[in-house]
């Protein structure tokens, strides 16, 4: 069981620290834990939520992170590239969502007032492909890059809907978020002491994530359902990274 737990999270886990080929300063080596919730609870892959009037459930969720940086009053000192997390891969032991642990070296020490985080993948590194990075690089995958949009799949989240409540689902759910149109990056003001051995949570919670502006994203609506093949279409998939900030604690 041990060894299949450390797979799952080496599968869920590939970061990228360097800074434009430049040596960070030396100091702390810190941990950013990733943590996928729902309703402030850990994410469940094929459990019935409720949703709205209706219920949901999820099958997959991961996402590249960007621009690491940490805030000192209008200053933001970046301390990492890229991170890939998958909170719900093949090799994980349940259906439990994973926590994926992310390490970074050479962090500056100190007090901070925040951290900013990128969600997606930022248009430098959108503008090259799989084929651009060496094995073990979190931009060499694939499978998260979609060459008919020239665009990392900068999330993916999947599951489906049950609108009647009877057991039957009425959809699938797939929501896969590309293209510079739709990189964001969030302040989180939250005080934070770096210092060797630091860690800091990151959570995402999906229910807050499909609440726009106080009402649900309506699933009624087929359209709500998927984000669109089309590149000049990313109604849904802008909402979404929109409301990302919203979804997100640090603590």
């Amino acid at each position: 069981m041990k060894k299949v737990l450390l797979a799952a999270l080496l599968a869920g886990m590939a970061l990228w620290t360097g800074c434009d080929g430049t040596e960070p300063p030396k100091g702390a080596t810190i941990t950013i834990t990733f943590k996928a919730l729902y309703d402030g609870q850990p994410l469940e892959k094929y459990k019935n939520y409720d949703y709205d009037t209706y219920q949901v459930q999820f099958s997959r969720f991961n996402a590249f992170m960007a621009d690491f940086a940490l805030l000192d009053g209008n200053n933001a000192i970046k301390f990492g590239d890229i991170a890939w997390v998958d909170f719900t891969p093949d090799l994980a032991p349940s259906n439990m969502a994973v926590e994926v642990p992310v390490v970074f070296t050479n962090v500056p020490d100190g007090d901070y007032t925040g951290i900013r985080l990128g969600y997606g993948v930022p248009p430098a590194l959108n503008a090259k492909q799989p084929k651009d990075f060496s094995a073990g690089h979190p931009l060499s995958r694939e499978n998260e890059y979609w060459l008919g949009w020239g665009s990392y799949i900068f999330n993916k989240i999947e599951g489906q809907v049950d609108l009647d409540k009877n057991g039957s689902y009425d959809g699938s759910l797939i929501y896969h978020c590309g293209s510079n149109a739709v990189y964001r990056t969030y302040d989180f003001n939250v005080p934070l002491k770096i210092e060797p051995g630091a860690n800091i949570t990151v959570e995402f919670d999906l229910k807050k994530l499909f609440v726009l502006n106080g009402a649900w994203l309506d699933l009624t609506d087929t359209y709500n359902h998927i984000t669109s093949n089309d590149a000049n279409d990313v109604v849904i998939a802008t909402q979404l990274m929109d409301n990302f900030g919203n979804a997100t604690t640090v603590k």
